[in-house]
């Protein structure tokens, strides 16, 4: 079985930005792209499934013509009903997907598709890749230039996996951004990381330029990603945390994702939950 790349789009007819992205994304993994609507009556802007399914023929008629700037001849579009949560977790087995993408607007009213922290809860037990994106993909024909964090904490190698795909598939470098850490203990622990980098991105062939930035005082990811988007990266790549590990400071003010999510540089923001049973691609 194929695999595909999903546009969640909450309101057909409007599919920006998520589907230049989408787009993108779809080119440089040579997958299908799916473009996807959830009827839910929890909403009271969701089209109804029967107008949802003409707007997204129409823009999968579009997406089709070759003078689009937008082309990509390998798209369809499915209209599906039901909660919205349980729909999007399902995706990977009913139209077996392997990454999503969707638009976060921090303007947008609370417990609506769009809104970031409901967007987070909506997706929260997805089992593939999804991109959250502010603004429209530039150029659908240049692909991401990626950005991670490696850490003294061993799950952050697990985004090395979906780093690679941008290497292997994009040509992309990828940018290793670590803390210098004056504990000699944790920075014992992410030179241990940085030595699996090594041999993992060394066997593939992939090129990286590892980086040191400050990170903030209490919420490292953020610092990152704003010192990612001042350095011409196109795209981060973050691990969702992991709910049985949440602390209690958490619980009160939120978690990292929740703050990355909404960055103000509008920087397209690749999240990973943590989990065993993540999807990947299949080459």
């Amino acid at each position: 079985m194929d695999q595909f790349i999903i546009a969640y789009l909450p309101k057909p007819s409007q599919p920006e930005p998520v589907v230049s992205h989408a787009v993108a994304l779809a080119k440089m993994l040579h997958k299908g792209l799916i473009l996807l609507s959830i009827h839910d009556t929890h909403y009271a802007e969701s089209p109804d499934q029967s107008t949802a399914t003409m707007q997204l023929q129409s823009l999968t008629d579009q997406i089709k013509q070759p003078s689009n700037p937008l082309y990509y001849a390998d798209t369809s579009y499915c209209s599906m009903h039901g909660d919205t949560h349980d729909v999007l977790t399902q995706i990977p087995k009913l139209l077996a997907a392997v990454a999503i993408v969707v638009q976060v607007d921090c303007d947008a009213p609370h417990k609506t598709p769009t809104h970031p922290r409901h967007l987070l809860h909506l997706l929260r037990d997805i089992q593939i890749a999804y991109l959250t994106v502010q603004q429209p993909h530039p150029n659908t024909t240049a692909f991401y230039i990626p950005a991670l964090t490696i850490d003294y904490r061993r799950e952050s190698k697990e985004k090395l996996i979906w780093a690679s795909y941008f290497a292997r598939f994009g040509g992309s470098d990828i940018k290793i951004l670590r803390q210098d850490y004056k504990d000699e203990g944790l920075r014992d622990a992410c030179y241990e990381n940085m030595r699996f980098v090594e041999k993992i991105f060394g066997d593939l062939n992939i090129h990286y330029h590892t980086q040191t930035y400050s990170g903030g005082k209490l919420f490292t990811e953020p610092a990152a990603v704003s010192y990612a988007a001042q350095h011409n990266i196109s795209l981060f790549i973050s691990l969702t945390t992991d709910t049985r590990d949440r602390d209690m400071l958490e619980w009160i003010i939120g978690t990292p994702e929740q703050r990355v999510i909404r960055n103000p540089e509008k920087l397209p923001i690749l999240f990973l939950n943590q989990r065993d049973d993540l999807y990947v691609l299949c080459d």
